[in-house]
This record gives C-alpha cells, sequence and structure tokens, in this order.
C-alpha cells in the first residue's frame, strides 16, 4: 500500500469514526430495570457518563423497572443492535430470572452481548446477636437444635439471594425457608431487630451493621477474607466451596452489536474503572472491580447461568406461582 492511499484509508477510518461516535443525532439510552436511587442506578450515572464523553454524545439512563430487572432486558432484546441501547443490570435479572419464568423471556447467552464488567459484591450470611454461633458448622448446629428458627430473611422472592439461601441449607444438610422481603434494607433490618434469625444479602448491603456490631457474618463468598470484613471467614475456609458466589453488575447491548464497537466501549469503561475518582465511589459502593474483556465477560455470563440452573429446578420455584 503506498503511503498516500494509507494516509487516506486513515483519514476515511477516522471520519467513520467521527460520524458514529461524535455527531451522533440521538443520545444513547442507558436502559436500568430498577427505580433511581439504587446501586445499579448509580453505575448506570457513573459509567453512562464517561461513555458519553468518550463517544461525544449524551447518554440518557432510563429507568424501567418491573419484574426484577426483567422488562428492561425484554427492551434491549428488542432495541436494534446499532450502540444506541444499553443496558446496566445486576447478574440476578440476567441469568436467574430468565430461570424462573415457565417461558423464558431472553436467553442470557444469545439474545445479549456483553460490553464491560462493572464491579462485584461477595455474598454473605449474617445472624442477629440473638444467635450464638460463629461459624458455619455453629449455625447449622444451632439450627437442628432450634429447627423452628431455620428462616433465612432474604431480598426477594426468586432472585439469586432466594436460591442463594437454599443452597446454603443444601451445603448444612438443612431445610432452610427462605422469607421474601421488599429489598435488603428491610431483610437486614429485621435480623437486627429480631425478628428472623440470619440473613443472606450482598456483603455491601450489611458491612454498616456488621462494624457496627448488630450482625455477626457466619460465613463470605470470595476466594479470600473481603477487605471490608476482614474478621469473617468465607465459606471456602470452612469448607462449603460450592457457595464460592459472587453478585455482579454488568453492560450489555443488544446480540449482534459490531465487535469493533463493542469492544471501543469495553475500553471506556476500563479506563473509567482505573480513574481515583471513579475506583473510590465504587469502594463507597463495596464494589470490587475486575477489568473483563466483552469474551470473559461473556464466559462469566454462562458459567453462572449454568451453575443456577439446577438449584432453581430442584427448588420447584416460579415466578407465576
Amino acid at each position: 500500500m503506498s503511503p498516500m492511499i494509507r494516509c487516506v484509508s486513515i483519514a476515511l477510518l477516522a471520519l467513520s469514526g467521527s460520524l458514529a461516535w461524535g455527531q451522533a443525532a440521538k443520545p444513547t439510552r442507558m436502559l436500568v430495570g430498577f427505580p433511581p436511587g439504587g446501586n445499579v442506578d448509580i453505575l448506570a450515572r457513573i459509567f453512562g457518563e464517561r461513555l458519553g464523553e468518550a463517544m461525544g454524545r449524551p447518554v440518557v439512563v432510563e429507568p424501567r423497572p418491573g419484574a426484577a430487572g426483567q422488562v428492561a432486558a425484554e427492551v434491549l432484546k428488542a432495541s436494534p443492535p446499532d450502540g444506541y441501547t444499553l443496558l446496566l443490570t445486576p447478574d440476578a435479572s440476567l441469568v436467574v430470572r430468565p430461570l424462573v419464568t415457565k417461558k423464558p423471556p431472553y436467553d442470557p447467552v444469545a439474545d445479549f452481548a456483553p460490553v464491560a464488567h462493572t464491579g462485584l459484591t461477595a455474598l454473605a450470611l449474617a445472624v442477629g446477636n440473638g444467635v450464638p454461633a460463629k461459624n458455619m458448622r455453629e449455625f447449622a448446629d444451632w439450627i437442628k437444635a432450634n429447627p423452628e428458627q431455620a428462616s433465612v430473611a432474604v431480598p426477594g422472592a426468586g432472585g439469586s439471594m432466594h436460591f442463594f439461601a437454599l443452597m446454603i441449607g443444601q451445603e448444612l444438610g438443612l431445610k432452610i425457608q427462605a422469607v421474601p422481603y421488599k429489598g435488603s434494607g428491610p431483610s437486614v433490618s429485621d435480623v437486627v431487630a429480631g425478628h428472623v434469625p440470619s440473613t443472606v444479602n450482598p456483603l455491601g448491603t450489611m458491612v454498616t451493621q456488621y462494624k457496627s456490631g448488630k450482625l455477626r457474618l457466619i460465613g463470605v463468598s470470595g476466594s479470600q477474607r473481603a477487605l471490608a470484613a476482614p474478621d469473617a471467614p468465607t465459606f471456602a475456609e470452612q469448607g462449603y466451596t460450592p457457595l464460592n458466589m459472587d453478585s455482579w453488575f454488568a453492560i450489555l447491548a443488544p446480540a449482534g452489536t459490531p465487535a469493533e464497537l463493542i469492544g471501543r466501549m469495553n475500553g471506556i469503561v476500563i479506563q473509567a474503572m482505573r480513574t481515583p475518582s471513579i475506583r473510590e465511589r465504587m469502594r463507597g459502593l463495596d464494589l470490587e472491580i475486575l477489568e473483563l474483556s466483552p469474551a470473559q465477560l461473556g464466559a462469566l455470563v454462562k458459567r453462572d447461568y449454568e451453575r443456577w440452573a439446577p438449584v432453581v429446578k430442584a427448588s420447584g420455584f416460579t415466578a407465576e406461582d
């Protein structure tokens, strides 16, 4: 290729990039399947702002709450794969919700293009001060001696915390009853108040109560102890490796979105997570940063979808019940 042709090619590529990113006539939508104010909404605004700055067009966060995030995911599935519609979602809406519906509204692997991982938090089992147990074995022994106390508060029916509580029961050889609440806050508050003995929640939602001595963490997921709760033993170190599950957030696009566009957005998100201000904000949400490529995120989606499937099936639970 001659120098002149090479220069023309570079100029055309630059022009096409400018037209696709900087001169777009309409904003990008960042769908959110939950009401404003929660972690999903906060992360959508953090990364939406950075994507908008880099793309040269605004990214507008659009709440589409309903059916535990299903409504927003269905909107994404039906959107054209042109980069103008994205979704920021927690893992449960993506990989658990289809498993609890008799007619799955979407396939988390086939219907979406993974863009970027936007943080994870460990899952934890906690008890109130009325429960003497300090670890999983003591918790199991206490439940066996007090079978009427085999209730675990969870933030909603049919979500990952619901099935994680059932997994804990399976691992301990106990019949655990998951008691659904409307969100993490109420479920944690009732354990602190002594209305229910234990709860399963993302670690980040319980750190304040743990640090103030109102809750005791019996087990935490992760390959090593959490920085936010260094005194709390992991499930793995207690011999319960199958409970090493995390809760995570991710940005998705419709299936068929050009790989080059996906790659550029992934790079923008990763660069954003490397900035001190955003790292600090994510730390404030008790989120760990993982720099995953689109392919690595896709493998994570597939893995967790396959991990939750037998648990949900064994429970017999459906959202229609």
